[in-house]
């Protein structure tokens, strides 16, 4: 049985003995190369450990260093060109889809699973040609293929599908606007992807001073994490456990030209638009129109 297969099984094991974690437990510190090393040099016994405590210990990783700090120029000039040379639109995940950028504001948000008031910029690996466009891939994807290997995907598995393939990976940029940018407690789905990732790209304190991600550590209680991350982290986590983004500087005036707020990296296995009842965030709040 390959090392893939081995994860998977363990993954496997542990859902079938014990419920899905809903809340957080512990919010831990890792280095992001010493997940790197015991997924290279194979460590079984290193990664159960660290599977066993996401899922059953209900354990979130800070993963510092994933990506390099330079990668926020690489985001903020991909996002102020596609601002200045798209407007905003939707495509839906098919064949041939375009990279494109969205504002979503709180009416937009009305007709997705999930509330939220962010502005998301969509790329898609068929559309991945500028210079600009692979530096943006080359930064994260040095982090998502072990986190896809930790989840017990193989590390490039999905890299290069398209659409009609069923599940797809997409990268996403996104500005929670200063004003109110937020996202509501939800959850992810498991079925493509059993580990949520996201790199950091702003600083609490520096970009902005209010709100940011947050952790439910019991039905009622908020744990927001901001004050401990650092640019290039990424948080990592069992897709299950309830999570958001807290109103980003709620006090200011929000303004879409500007490129105030958190800034933020997010990748995903998607089911595409070729799936029928797709699987998709579900929302806890009751905001939206949950279709999970």
């Amino acid at each position: 049985m390959s090392f893939n297969q081995n994860i998977n099984k363990y993954w496997n094991y542990l859902e079938q003995k014990y419920p899905a974690p809903i809340y957080v437990g512990q919010v831990k510190y890792m280095e992001f190369e010493d997940l790197k090393k015991a997924i290279d040099s194979k460590n079984e016994n290193y990664l159960k450990k660290i599977i066993k405590n996401m899922y059953v210990k209900r354990e979130a990783y800070i993963l510092r260093n994933s990506a390099k700090k330079k990668l926020k120029e690489t985001i903020l000039d991909l996002a102020n060109h596609y601002k200045k040379t798209k407007k905003t639109s939707f495509h839906k995940m098919l064949d041939r889809a375009p990279n494109f950028h969205r504002v979503i504001d709180k009416d937009i948000t009305r007709k997705y699973s999930l509330f939220a008031i962010k502005h998301s910029f969509y790329f898609y690996n068929w559309n991945i040609k500028s210079k600009l466009e692979k530096k943006l891939k080359e930064g994260v994807y040095r982090h998502w293929r072990y986190v896809k290997s930790l989840a017990g995907n193989g590390k490039n598995q999905f890299e290069k599908n398209i659409p009609s393939n069923k599940q797809i990976d997409r990268l996403q940029i996104v500005r929670y606007p200063a004003g109110g940018g937020e996202l509501r407690d939800h959850v992810d789905p498991r079925k493509n992807q059993r580990i949520v990732s996201g790199i950091i790209m702003s600083k609490i304190g520096e970009d902005f001073l209010k709100g940011g991600f947050y952790f439910k550590s019991t039905k009622t209680k908020k744990i927001n994490i901001e004050k401990r991350l650092e640019l290039g982290d990424a948080v990592i986590f069992y897709g299950s456990i309830a999570h958001g983004v807290e109103k980003v500087d709620p006090q200011e005036k929000l303004s879409w030209k500007s490129n105030k707020g958190r800034w933020f990296i997010g990748m995903f296995v998607n089911d595409s638009d070729h799936v029928y009842k797709r699987q998709t965030a579900k929302d806890l709040t009751g905001s939206v129109e949950s279709k999970y």
